[in-house]
């Protein structure tokens, strides 16, 4: 997905990112910086998915690739 698109499944889902910073017990800009794709953090892209109902191998499917055992749909 696209960092927009990212931030308005995370609107539609009335979650902030200072609530996942809060979660994930890092800052603000940092979730900003990893849905802006210049940075990775396995962590936060996993709170930022579970937050918009998708599997992280579909927000970011280059970054996991899908494998035999995965959940998605």
């Amino acid at each position: 997905m696209k960092p927009l698109e990212i931030k308005i499944e995370l609107m539609k889902a009335g979650i902030s990112q200072a609530d996942i910073a809060r979660d994930c017990g890092v800052s603000r800009s940092q979730v900003n910086r990893v849905i802006g794709n210049q940075c990775v953090s396995d962590h936060v892209r996993r709170a930022v998915a579970a937050a918009i109902g998708k599997c992280v191998e579909n927000v970011w499917p280059e970054y996991y690739q899908r494998n035999s055992d995965s959940q998605c749909a």
